[in-house]
């Protein structure tokens, strides 16, 4: 059994029956009181209150946390904001409190002028804009079966996302979530054929959705916005978040199995938003992608998949720079990534090594709360997708696509959070 010292810091509905379990020294960007039950009606009360109906309610909340009354909410405002207990009719403080946190961190990295934020803050005017965006974005959005692009306009970008749903959908039984995040010079229809995920959705039984990156050269050099040192204003974690957020208002999803999985680039992306998401995310996977050194590291428990090639020469399974450039972010091997998020789940490794295929499995698992690490290492493999087309390991030999969905479909956010809570307290 895992030894287990660090406080658990999502909490779901049958944990706040045990009461808040905050510290003094727990932060609003450490402690997140919202459970994956309650995403939906967070999410829909903001996309109700665009429509005009609960506005009033938002200017009232911004009220209570505008301390000073000069109609901005500061960072120094949202560190106190969760600390005074505020009281609006029909509305969650605790809930409003870290979406005014997400905001401003989103603000910061998204816009061009970084000391108006960091002096000032958010204002009511960037809040409603915000809520209105993601109201259109979800009113577009419906559960016909099949594929469907929409476009949602955030931090002054449009950015497109395809939902696929499965012919055997029913809109009164909830199916789990895949998000899919392709490679750097990649867009959502490429790793969506490369990979398969639409026809394993439909095999499966499961929603898969593809978004597309920004970048550079009318978006042709797409990049998901990995790591500290951006390379341009975007918050893509906060992309994801609100595709986990609004989907599930028009689709039925299963909010204790959502997923995130991603390629190279993507791959990163995916590490990052689960890190970040772990209140919402079942489990991550990432194949031939990576971990940079100036990426924040998971810090809850978290069920992750790594796929990487030891002949990989775009993102080295040993480490170091990008395609091998000098001036490009550099990687922590592949080996290291895995035990980054062994730790983050008080996970001890262990290797194991199977027969009669070129896999080296790299496993940590705790079978009483549920918690699982896996890497798998491939012999000779390149930066590609394993089992794909083209590939330099054929599907015969190991399949990704299986591989990833095998991993996921084993995991349920509500019982990690049960099974974890129980091992802790005995």
């Amino acid at each position: 059994m895992a030894t287990v010292e660090r406080q658990y810091k999502t909490a779901d509905a049958a944990a706040l029956q045990h009461g808040d379990q905050r510290t003094e020294g727990d932060s609003l960007q450490e402690f997140r009181l919202t459970s994956p039950s309650s995403h939906k009606d967070n999410s829909r009360f903001l996309s109700e209150a665009a429509a005009g109906n609960e506005r009033e309610k938002i200017a009232e909340l911004f009220g209570h946390f505008d301390i000073n009354g000069d109609g901005f909410i500061d960072k120094k405002e949202i560190a106190k904001a969760d600390k005074t207990p505020h009281k609006v009719d029909g509305a969650d403080p605790h809930m409003f409190a870290n979406f005014l946190s997400e905001r401003y961190k989103s603000l910061m990295q998204s816009s061009n002028d970084e000391w108006f934020f960091e002096n000032n803050g958010v204002s009511l005017k960037d809040i409603n804009k915000y809520v209105e965006n993601m109201h259109a974005f979800s009113e577009k959005i419906t559960d016909a079966k099949g594929d469907a692009t929409y476009t949602l306009e955030l931090q002054g970008r449009k950015r497109d996302v395809t939902v696929h749903i499965p012919p055997n959908y029913d809109a009164s039984k909830p199916m789990p979530m895949v998000v899919m995040m392709h490679g750097f010079m990649q867009d959502k229809d490429e790793i969506a054929q490369t990979s398969e995920f639409k026809k394993k959705a439909d095999q499966e039984g499961f929603i898969a959705v593809f978004p597309n990156a920004t970048g550079w050269v009318g978006d042709r050099l797409r990049w998901w916005n990995v790591g500290k040192d951006h390379l341009y204003r975007s918050d893509d974690v906060d992309f994801i978040r609100q595709l986990t957020d609004v989907i599930p208002n028009k689709v039925n999803i299963d909010q204790n199995r959502i997923y995130l999985v991603g390629f190279s680039n993507g791959g990163m992306m995916a590490q990052e938003a689960a890190a970040k998401l772990n209140d919402r995310v079942a489990a991550v996977a990432s194949v031939s992608g990576g971990m940079l050194r100036k990426q924040d590291k998971p810090q809850g428990d978290m069920n992750a998949l790594l796929i990487h090639g030891s002949s990989d020469d775009v993102i080295p399974a040993s480490g170091g720079e990008l395609l091998d450039l000098c001036v490009a972010p550099r990687v922590i091997s592949a080996e290291k990534a895995f035990e980054v998020w062994a730790n983050a789940n008080d996970l001890k490794p262990t290797l194991t090594k199977s027969s009669g295929e070129p896999i080296q499995t790299y496993s940590a698992v705790d079978t009483e709360s549920g918690r699982e690490v896996t890497f798998y290492n491939i012999k000779d493999g390149n930066h590609d997708w394993p089992g794909a087309f083209n590939s330099s390991t054929p599907a015969s030999k190991f399949n990704a696509t299986d591989a990833v969905w095998n991993f996921l479909n084993r995991h349920n956010k509500k019982e990690l959070i049960a099974r974890v809570r129980d091992t802790r307290n005995a």
